[in-house]
């Protein structure tokens, strides 16, 4: 890889990062859940806890209803 190619893809990572760090900031203030998947397990932040049991409020969801929306 070039030393150039490998400079934009340093800057790109470093974009790309702080952009995640803004949504999940943004979310936090919302109220809204930051989801991660570790492993291939569903990880859940809300409200100041980590959880892989999903908010009680998401109980109700099902996503096959909103696919495509």
């Amino acid at each position: 890889m070039s030393e150039e190619m490998r400079e934009m893809l340093i800057k790109l990572t470093k974009i790309c990062n702080r952009a995640a760090r803004n949504a999940q900031e943004e979310n936090r203030r919302l109220g809204i859940p930051n989801v991660y998947s570790i492993n291939g397990i569903m990880v859940y932040e809300y409200k100041g806890t980590i959880s892989m049991t999903p908010p009680p409020e998401w109980e109700a969801f099902n996503p096959a209803e909103h696919a495509g929306a």
